[in-house]
């Protein structure tokens, strides 16, 4: 499959994900949060097909610097409810869109680059989203974090499944599996940083942050 045609089959999938959750919320078959995760996997998840059949990193990062776009203006004018915050403040749904055109521009040719951009995001994409429903739904030890507060239920959650996202990543997209070692680092990473962010800045130092360590420890140290 060329370029172009991933290009258009990756305009096509991130448009079927959130009419899905759009149309899920409005039916009151989900909750708005529900919604808003559904999306933030399934976009999330994108990186993998991503990085494995694209050649260029220009048009790679073209879908996720048109919807920095859409979103921003989505956000202004409320034309997806289930993409944006309650209170409307909320500029997540731009940096996550945005992590995508800065990992995949930056890190593209770099070696371990594509397999640390993969960590970041499915970080962020399954292990956020698991902290936030698992925080809601069973969340019951509080601790403070920053001007707000988090759960080590949930907290717990995204180290589990940022965990899972790196491994599945130095698995699938090479050029060899993380080690032990390192994928429990970058959790650790990701977690601390899922943790103290907010008002959707986690969207942006997640995946920066974890990507970051990944790629420049697996640069100095023979753990990766």
């Amino acid at each position: 499959m060329n370029d172009w045609a991933v290009l258009g089959v990756s305009f096509v999938y991130v448009l079927l994900v959130v009419g899905a959750a759009e149309g899920l919320r409005r039916a009151r078959l989900v909750s708005f949060d529900l919604s808003r995760k559904i999306i933030h996997i399934g976009i999330g998840t994108w990186i993998l097909p991503t990085v494995l059949l694209f050649h260029s990193r220009w048009l790679a990062a073209l879908p996720p610097a048109v919807f920095v776009l859409l979103n921003l203006l989505s956000l202004r004018f409320r034309w997806t409810r289930a993409m944006d915050a309650d209170a409307g403040s909320n500029i997540g749904t731009v940096l996550f869109p945005l992590s995508f055109v800065i990992l995949l521009l930056g890190f593209w040719g770099a070696p371990g680059g594509r397999a640390a951009t993969c960590s970041g995001l499915l970080a962020l994409a399954w292990g956020d989203a698991a902290a936030a429903l698992i925080g809601l739904r069973w969340g019951r030890h509080r601790y403070r974090a920053g001007s707000g507060w988090r759960s080590l239920e949930g907290s717990a959650a995204m180290l589990v499944f940022s965990l899972l996202a790196i491994f599945v990543s130095g698995l699938a997209v090479g050029p060899h599996p993380y080690a032990p070692l390192l994928i429990l680092g970058g959790a650790l990473v990701a977690s601390l940083l899922e943790a103290t962010g907010r008002r959707g800045a986690d969207n942006l130092l997640v995946p920066l942050g974890t990507a970051l360590f990944l790629w420049g420890i697996g640069r100095l140290l023979p753990i990766g």
